[in-house]
């Protein structure tokens, strides 16, 4: 490289312009022996940055590849390299991309080195993450053991010491911020004054002694110190030390020889910050995510556990944390692993990242087999949007977009074909539907699809809906089209051989020109405050009310008459709503509120049993159900998914759907 910055930048400027492919002949900067003496705020910035569209085989684990032959497109990926090396603003160290398991672009900045280990700051949880995750994949814990108290993992604390509601820190709480502990800067003065208390577990003693009650309202997301309730469970699990269990059965298998990982007061690994990284081994990191937590062909961490780390468990409903931007959107958490949607055009790409304080970054977008690592130091939170507005494009293929905006009720539609929208299918973990054609940010409720998957209907309200106001998009000439449904009716649901659409207590039937005008029910359903009602393939009604919080009922269609509605014979919770009854009548769908659930409603399932009684209510778990209020469950035509709403407050909410697979882990077996 010429050894002056000016001559780098217009250079880059002109091959860029030009369309010629540029890169780096030099090698990468490395620390030199002085330097990596010094602390990290006294590493001077390097002369010039360093961009190099194919990484050098450095025989380390990493396969390399060159950025525009192995995918990606150069020019915006070197424009993007050229505007950091003109103007680091935003005081990127490095920046590192890979594609479908490549390396295919590799830079540094400022104080970035590459044989140098960059402070990791809360990247480090995810780090802790895994190594729980490792502890699981060698029978040291189970999956099931995420929701036991964290206190029974831990031998040498003296429990008639705690505050009241300790039982109820999970693993899954504690690794999701939802611990609940709350403890004043006086109590933690109180603690801090005696570290010698702290060693080991009493550590965590110390914690659940000076916190305030726990309690249900105290359980919810904070970004606090959980972490310590992990690595102090890891601990106490694994054979010999944390520190060394995190060496030896993780850090070696993966290659990771240069780094650093303070220790924490209580004399384990720090759990939440204080680990340091070279960027080349956060991509290490980031294939083993990646990879659903496969090394070189070895598990290494269970298949189910990453899943599970890396979803959005909850949105921490702050759009404008760590990252932020907007292009960057439902911002939410997993096991110590952010995720946000990133939009690029007229589509989101899920995203899911390790993050730390300063501008660490592992950010991957499993739809393109796309990784990007980032370094930096003093960062403004633009990482995320950088992502979207700047790279997405170049590995996006077919990136003009095929829609010209959010379809609307003046008729704009959508060239997507094929069965639920176009949409590609979820998998275990729910997703938002089709957010670039039913979202906007006020609130879309309901899930109804004819049996020929042609036609949904769901309801919106906010901004120009001021109430309830029934929406269907239809697919007509081969295109997706959104118009409103007058006249305002209630809660849809479309019987199994489509020829009626049911609207809480009235309905209308199908015509050889469309819907008919709405009737109403025969007595006593007319009467009755219906919110929702659905029906069975032999036609018995389940069905809720609006004026009270009493059970579910339902009426079988015997000899062509309608029985007095019975109650469902079911435990249920303070709050039963918006029923949906499967076609064969073997389960049964509701929202409930109830002092043991995750938030204001809760979905519940019940399966019929061989006596043809009704089963234990059984919570949907922490995929379906969070902090927020999840309710109006319902399963498509073909039962192969399950949609249902999500409520964020106010006329803000979406609808989310998930492989229907999910009921067959709850089922009882028999």
């Amino acid at each position: 490289m010429k050894n002056k910055t000016g001559l780098l930048l217009l250079m880059l400027l002109i091959l860029t312009n030009s369309g010629i492919s540029q890169q780096s002949n030099g090698h990468a900067p490395e620390a030199t022996a002085a330097e990596a003496t010094l602390s990290f705020r006294d590493i001077p910035d390097i002369k010039e940055a360093f961009i190099d569209a194919a990484p050098k085989d450095r025989k380390d684990g990493i396969l390399v590849g060159e950025l525009g032959i192995d995918g990606g497109n150069k020019a915006l990926i070197l424009k993007l390299a050229q505007k950091i090396a003109k103007d680091n603003t935003d005081k990127f160290d490095s920046f590192l991309i890979t594609y479908k398991g490549k390396l295919l672009f590799e830079s540094y900045y400022s104080r970035g080195r590459s044989n140098l280990p960059h402070p990791q700051a809360s990247a480090t949880k995810a780090y802790t993450c895994m190594a729980l995750g490792r502890a699981i994949q060698l029978g040291y814990l189970t999956m099931d053991d995420l929701h036991k108290p964290v206190v029974s993992f831990l031998r040498e604390l003296d429990p008639t010491k705690f505050v009241a509601g300790v039982e109820k820190i999970t693993l899954h709480q504690a690794m999701t911020m939802r611990s609940g502990i709350r403890i004043s800067n006086e109590q933690r003065e109180e603690l801090e004054k005696n570290p010698s208390k702290l060693i080991g577990q009493g550590q965590v003693q110390g914690i659940l002694e000076h916190s305030a009650p726990i309690t249900t309202e105290s359980q919810n997301f904070k970004y606090q110190g959980d972490p310590v309730l992990v690595m102090q469970v890891l601990d106490a699990v694994v054979p010999g030390s944390a520190k060394d269990f995190i060496k030896n059965e993780l850090l070696d298998k993966i290659g990771i020889t240069t780094y650093g990982w303070r220790t924490d007061v209580s004399g384990l690994p720090r759990s939440g910050s204080g680990s340091s990284m070279t960027s080349r081994d956060m991509v290490k990191w980031g294939t083993l995510a990646m990879n659903k937590g496969k090394w070189n062909g070895e598990q290494l961490v269970p298949e189910a556990f990453i899943t599970k780390a890396t979803s959005r468990i909850l949105l921490t409903g702050d759009e404008d944390v760590y990252g932020g931007g907007k292009d960057v959107s439902n911002q939410g958490y997993g096991y110590y692993w952010w995720n946000a949607d990133l939009k690029y055009g007229n589509k989101s790409y899920y995203s899911t990242s390790a993050q730390g304080g300063g501008g660490q970054f592992i950010i991957l977008i499993r739809e393109l087999d796309l990784m990007v690592v980032v370094t930096a130091h003093e960062n403004d939170n633009s990482t995320l949007q950088i992502i979207a507005e700047s790279i997405l494009p170049a590995f996006v293929q077919n990136s003009i977009p095929t829609m010209s905006g959010k379809i609307d009720s003046q008729d704009k539609s959508s060239v997507l074909e094929g069965s639920y929208l176009g949409q590609k299918a979820p998998g275990l973990i729910p997703e938002l539907f089709a957010p670039d054609i039913i979202r906007t940010k006020h609130r879309e409720a309901e899930a109804a699809f004819t049996p020929d998957l042609k036609e949904f209907y769901f309801r919106r309200r906010g901004g120009e809906y001021k109430n309830n106001t029934l929406v269907v998009i239809q697919y007509k000439n081969n295109r997706w089209i959104e118009s409103v449904v007058p006249p305002r009716a209630g809660e849809p649901f479309i019987s199994s051989d489509g020829k009626t659409l049911y609207l809480g207590n009235k309905y209308r039937e199908r015509t050889n020109s469309g819907w008919s005008a709405v009737k109403s029910l025969d007595a006593p359903f007319k009467d009755i405050p219906i919110m929702r009602l659905t029906v069975s393939a032999k036609g018995t009604f389940y069905f809720d009310e609006a004026s009270e919080t009493g059970p579910i009922r339902y009426s079988r269609l015997i000899d062509g008459k309608r029985e007095k509605p019975l109650a469902v014979n079911i435990d249920m919770g303070n709050w039963n709503a918006h029923p949906f009854i499967a076609p064969d009548e073997s389960y049964l769908i509701w929202d409930d509120q109830r002092e043991s659930g995750y938030g204001n409603a809760d979905l519940y399932i019940s399966f019929r049993q061989e006596d043809g009684s009704w089963g234990a209510a059984i919570s949907l778990g922490d995929q379906i159900n969070t902090e927020f209020g999840e309710a109006y469950g319902s399963v498509s035509p073909d039962g192969k998914y399950f949609f249902f709403h999500r409520s964020f407050g106010g006329d803000r909410g979406d609808i989310f759907w998930v492989d229907a697979q999910i009921f067959e882990a709850l089922r009882p077996k028999q």
